[in-house]
């Protein structure tokens, strides 16, 4: 490699690890990497080595000492069989990605006195920094392919830029690490680099080393040995036919004896987890989630503001056509051996239940076919683009994209239920919403209670001025009012709402919603009932929080049947 794509390494690993440290607390039980879907990919390491429970009744203590108590955070990711037993739902590939990271993560938490229960910070952080690890190991090694194909120095920076900074792939790498696409996506780069390390060689080694990897990306994710579609492709490339190739193989195909029983043995990982969890070596894991291969939701998939890929992606658009551009100049038979592999992957996974694939930012499900899109476009802007026009492109689309990351971990864009209103009417913005309560039409305005004194609150005065109504027995909703600024991101900061003798007390931590601007925002409370009064204020929670609250509203109203 030389000094520029050195940089860039240097450079991406730097900016993603400031960025990581800097937007990640390093306790907060909201955000933590084992989350969501990581929950389930990661709990085959502490069932196996430090629980030997196939039943993960483990997490029921992990859930209250780790995570929130309101189970926003809770992740059930069993799915009962017909003996009655569960098994976890996803596949153990990834597991076998952590597994150095949670040995590492035990050994330091042994020596520096944390909890070595698989979910203490060293832990937490060993996943989020396997998700950098994987991902900068995939892009060495993309790299090496593109030379291999004699990709020049700018193009290659270019393309890996493109990955890194333009696509959903630095959401992933930031924000959120409950997912297996970061690892997924190294193992696409391995098998892309193996398997052109075969063809040009014929070197059996390398054909071994494929099939393992392969068996490691079938128990990752299944789906993805579509991968393998992309191999004639690559042979054209190369100016090999596929019979003479294999001729050429077949001759020492004994030698391959051990990485197809090292394949077939990673294989059959599954099948042994089956066992112990369930008694039974064959279950369908995923319970009633399947495919609905007559309906599937291919323009959805790739064009809807809710979930499209090319939409929130627009650089995996240009370099998609680039792809095909460039493979068309080349021969027919090209482009189609370049297009028919990414339309079979598109057809089948918008074929899933969920197509969306939950929340998160763009189509996720892609990320582990960027390799192979990019080695078309580094072809195709190697010989049509400009390299300052290439630049620009780059640079634009990756602003861009950075920004919509941004939106999508705020919650200014909701991922996987954004509209095309709401898509165009928060473009760019960087503020999220303030909340404003909903009237209803059965509500009854009663009477309403305001203070327009401006108060400060910090570490020496933590409550705001407060409003305390009359008689409010025919009240059962209020909404309160208020005009706040403070510092982005305090997330202790609240609103409160009680009655004078602590027998209703209510809450909403606005600290999200805060700007160093002040900004009127609302929030409904439903009322209990009989309450003779109620009392509201503005409270940091006995932190070093300040506040401005410019004016504080009471509403009251009564629901009508």
């Amino acid at each position: 490699m030389k000094l520029t794509t050195r940089f860039l390494l240097l450079f991406g690993i730097s900016i993603v690890l400031f960025k990581l440290f800097s937007v990640r607390s390093i306790d907060d039980r909201y955000y933590r990497s084992i989350n969501g879907d990581a929950k389930a990919y990661y709990a085959y390491l502490p069932a196996l080595f430090i629980y030997n429970d196939p039943t993960y009744n483990f997490t029921k203590h992990i859930e209250k000492k780790y995570y929130p108590q309101d189970n926003s955070q809770f992740k059930d990711f069993t799915t009962k069989q017909k003996n009655g037993k569960c098994v976890n739902k996803t596949f153990p590939g990834l597991s076998l990605l952590y597994a150095p990271f949670f040995a590492l993560s035990y050994l330091i938490s042994f020596i520096f006195g944390f909890a070595t229960d698989g979910y203490s910070i060293p832990f937490q952080w060993g996943i989020a920094i396997s998700h950098v690890f994987y991902f900068f190991l995939g892009i060495y090694l993309l790299n090496a392919t593109l030379k291999n194909y004699s990709i020049n120095t700018f193009n290659r920076v270019m393309v890996l830029s493109l990955i890194l900074f333009g696509t959903n792939v630095w959401h992933y790498l930031v924000y959120d690490h409950t997912v297996s696409h970061i690892h997924s996506f190294f193992l696409s780069s391995l098998l892309l680099w193996l398997i052109d390390k075969w063809i040009k060689t014929t070197r059996l080694n390398f054909l071994g080393w494929t099939s393992i990897i392969f068996a490691v990306i079938v128990i990752t994710r299944p789906t993805n040995a579509i991968m393998l579609s992309f191999f004639p492709l690559l042979l054209t490339l190369n100016g090999r036919k596929i019979n003479e190739f294999f001729l050429l193989t077949k001759k020492s195909i004994l030698k391959l004896a051990p990485f197809i029983f090292i394949s077939l043995l990673i294989l059959s990982v599954p099948l042994f987890l089956w066992k112990w969890q369930s008694d039974l070596w064959i279950v369908y894991s995923y319970g009633k989630e399947g495919f609905d291969f007559k309906h599937p939701h291919l323009v959805d998939f790739l064009f809807s503001y809710q979930k499209g890929w090319f939409l929130w992606n627009p650089l995996s658009f240009i370099a998609f056509l680039g792809g095909i551009i460039y493979f068309y100049s080349y021969s027919k038979k090209t482009v189609l051996q370049y297009f028919l592999p990414i339309a079979f992957i598109v057809y089948i996974l918008s074929s899933w239940w969920c197509w969306t694939y939950g929340s998160g930012f763009g189509q996720r499900t892609m990320i582990e076919y960027l390799p192979f899109i990019t080695v078309g476009f580094a072809l195709f802007s190697q010989k049509y683009l400009n390299p300052i026009l290439l630049f620009f492109i780059i640079l634009l689309f990756s602003v861009l994209n950075i920004i919509q990351s941004y939106q999508i971990s705020e919650g200014i864009l909701k991922g996987g239920l954004t509209t095309e209103k709401s898509y165009w009417s928060h473009f760019l913005q960087l503020k999220k919403d303030a909340p404003i309560a909903i009237k209803t039409t059965n509500m009854h305005f009663i009477s309403c209670f305001k203070n327009d004194t401006k108060s400060i609150i910090s570490e020496q005065q933590p409550y705001s001025n407060s409003i305390k109504t009359k008689n409010i027995k025919q009240a059962n909703y209020a909404i309160i009012e208020l005009t706040i600024g403070a510092k982005n991101g305090n997330k202790d900061i609240r609103l409160v709402v009680a009655n004078e003798d602590g027998s209703f007390y209510n809450t909403e931590f606005i600290g999200n919603y805060l700007y160093e601007t002040p900004r009127k925002m609302s929030f409904k409370f439903q009322l209990p009932s009989n309450l003779s009064n109620i009392i509201t204020y503005v409270w940091n929670g006995d932190t070093k929080v300040n506040a401005e609250i410019s004016s504080i509203a009471i509403s009251l109203y009564r629901y009508k049947k």
